[in-house]
C-alpha cells in the first residue's frame, strides 16, 4: 500500500468543497431571482434560508483539507534536498553530528 504522506498528487477533495460552496452561495442568489419569475416553486424558499450557513461551512471545511493536504505534502521545515534525493534535507545523513564542549575560562 502507497504511503499517503509520500503522495505529491494534489487532493481533489478541496476542489469538490470548493465547488459546492460556490455552487451553494450561486443558489443563496439564484433563488429568490427564481421564485420571484415562477420558474421555481415557492417550496424552495425552505431551503433559502440555510443555504448561506450551508456555503460557509463547505468553504471552511474546503479551506482546512487544503491545508492539511499542503501541511502532510511538506513533513518538515528543513530544505529540501538536492535533485535527485527524497525527503528533507533536516533528516539524518550518513555522518553523525558531533557536539563538543567549548569550556568557559
Amino acid at each position: 500500500m502507497p504511503d499517503r504522506a509520500a503522495d505529491l498528487r494534489p487532493h481533489k477533495t478541496p476542489k469538490a468543497l470548493g465547488g459546492l460552496a460556490a455552487l451553494a452561495c450561486v443558489a443563496c442568489c439564484a433563488l429568490p431571482v427564481l421564485i420571484t419569475a415562477g420558474i421555481v416553486g415557492a417550496g424552495a424558499g425552505a431551503v433559502l434560508g440555510w443555504l448561506p450557513a450551508l456555503a460557509a461551512v463547505l468553504a471552511v471545511l474546503a479551506s482546512g483539507t487544503w491545508w492539511l493536504g499542503r501541511r502532510r505534502s511538506h513533513p518538515c521545515s528543513c530544505s529540501p534536498k538536492p535533485a535527485g534525493e527524497d525527503g528533507c534535507g533536516c533528516k539524518a545523513s550518513g555522518n553523525p553530528l558531533k557536539i563538543t564542549s567549548t569550556a568557559r575560562q
